[in-house]
């Protein structure tokens, strides 16, 4: 689940190694009904014996529960059609210590720079067959400039404000944060500008990477921009179960895509196609969805740096839509309810 309450760690829990893992095995069992209720793709989530989980006390709000420990463990979340892949998970806990909410951390042995051209591989080649529309993208930052996330990094949502000269987070169901911008070349920042020329005060919605500063009223320092935007619903953006909600322009399009099918509709076009797909795949670094009755439609997404021409948000992911000898090409979405793909 994402990161949407505001954390104040203090000291590490006495806990025996076995009262630790029997925590961590309970967490893991909540955490598994939680997310099977998001996508029936996952199967299992098990928690890992090493490292061994922590456990450390914290004063927090999720939603309107309390918040008295956090759990962090290394566990392995198993899809019913795709390859498993391991990550750390926070469970936080009430004072009885049950759980009560559950998110994935970001899986940074895999990702030395935050935010690659694709993950794990090099980028795609442009399809050579069929003509692609424009698309606003900017250019990715040299590697060098962009140093791997800390442990401590965490998946943050929320409302970015410029305060004279000082910015403010508030978070999703949280409570407002000081914010130090320490994105590559203060990215966050730029966007910020960028977004809300004009109209001094106007919150921008962001997803981003950041950590918890230490100190008498800190706040939160941004690692990483992943989306930005004030055309959107925001913290108010209901995803439900689709997985992917990917948008282009020249013509109006838009694509959804589930764990069982996608979803194609073009404005002002003919009826939306919905269709079944064989599940998520991935070729040279790119996550791919065909149809599982044909050659097309097929849906192409890179992680990879993405601007709307239109409105400027930015997004950490471009998409491809093939369908009918045509190549649509945009910006997409990812639930942030979903451990990072």
């Amino acid at each position: 689940m994402r990161a949407a309450c505001a954390f104040l760690f203090s000291i590490v829990v006495a806990l025996p190694a076995f009262g630790q893992t029997q925590l961590a095995q309970q967490c893991a069992a909540f955490g598994e009904a939680q997310y099977r209720k998001l996508s029936p793709s996952i199967d299992r989530i098990t928690a890992l014996e090493f490292p061994p989980p922590a456990l450390e006390r914290v004063e927090a709000k999720a939603g309107s529960q309390t918040v008295s420990t956090a759990l962090t463990l290394r566990g392995r979340l198993t899809f019913r059609n795709g390859p498993p892949f391991e990550t750390h998970f926070v469970c936080l806990l009430d004072a009885q210590r049950r759980p009560i909410f559950f998110y994935a951390l970001p899986a940074l042995a895999t990702r030395g720079a935050p935010t690659p051209v694709t993950r794990g591989g090099t980028p795609a080649p442009p399809p050579t067959d069929t003509p692609t529309l424009p698309l606003g993208q900017a250019p990715a930052l040299p590697e060098a400039a962009r140093p791997p996330l800390p442990a401590s990094a965490v998946r943050l949502r929320g409302l970015v404000r410029d305060l004279g000269g000082r910015l403010q987070l508030l978070p999703c169901d949280g409570s407002p944060l000081s914010l130090e911008d320490r994105t590559p070349a203060q990215e966050l920042t730029r966007a910020l500008r960028e977004l809300t020329t004009g109209k001094e005060g106007r919150p921008m919605f962001v997803e981003m990477y950041g950590s918890r500063e230490v100190g008498l009223g800190a706040g939160i320092a941004a690692l990483e921009l992943r989306r930005a935007s004030v055309e959107t619903a925001g913290c108010r953006e209901r995803f439900d179960h689709r997985e992917w909600i990917g948008t282009g322009n020249d013509p109006a399009w838009r694509v959804e895509v589930t764990s069982r099918d996608m979803v194609i509709s073009l404005l002002g076009g003919p009826p939306a196609q919905r269709v079944t797909h064989a599940g998520p795949q991935r070729q040279d670094g790119t996550i791919m969805y065909t149809s599982a009755d044909g050659p097309e439609p097929v849906v192409l997404i890179n992680e990879q740096r993405c601007v709307d021409p239109q409105s400027g948000s930015l997004f950490a992911y471009s998409v491809q839509v093939r369908n009918e000898g045509r190549t649509l090409v945009g910006c997409v979405a990812h639930n942030p309810s979903m451990p990072a793909p």
